[in-house]
C-alpha cells in the first residue's frame, strides 16, 4: 500500500517514517531503566556478596523477562511514574527525535533524489 493511500495525512506519514524507531528507542530506554533499578534494589537488599549473587542468579532471567514486558508498555509505565507530565516528555522527545532524524536524513535524501533524477 502506498503512503498516500495508507491514511493519516501528514501526521500518519511522519509516524510511518520516524515513529516506529522512536517507540523502539523508548522501549529500550525504559527497559534499561527498569533493569538498572532492579539491579540497584537487589544490591541494596542483599546481606552480602554471596547473597546478592545467589539472588541474582535465580531471578535475573525472570526479572528481565517481566522488565521487557513492562517496557513494551512504556506509556503506561511513564504515566505511573510521572503522571500527566509523561505526555509532555513523550511529545517533546518525539519533536526532538523527528527533528534530529530529519536533519540527519536531509543530506542523504537530497543526494538520493539527485541520483534518481527526482
Amino acid at each position: 500500500m502506498s503512503e498516500e493511500k495508507s491514511g493519516g495525512g501528514t501526521v500518519g506519514k511522519l509516524w510511518r517514517k520516524h515513529g516506529g524507531g522512536y517507540y523502539a528507542l523508548l522501549v529500550i530506554g525504559t527497559f534499561l531503566y527498569l533493569e538498572v533499578t532492579s539491579l540497584v534494589d537487589s544490591i541494596r537488599g542483599a546481606d552480602g556478596v554471596q547473597d546478592f549473587l545467589l539472588s541474582e542468579a535465580l531471578s535475573f532471567a525472570i526479572e528481565s523477562f517481566f522488565n521487557a514486558l513492562m517496557a513494551s508498555f512504556w506509556p503506561l509505565m511513564w504515566f505511573r511514574w510521572m503522571g500527566t507530565n509523561a505526555i509532555y516528555w513523550a511529545l517533546g522527545g518525539y519533536a526532538v527525535w523527528a527533528t534530529l532524524i530529519a536533519v540527519a536524513l536531509h543530506g542523504r535524501e537530497k543526494k538520493l533524489r539527485k541520483e534518481l533524477g527526482l
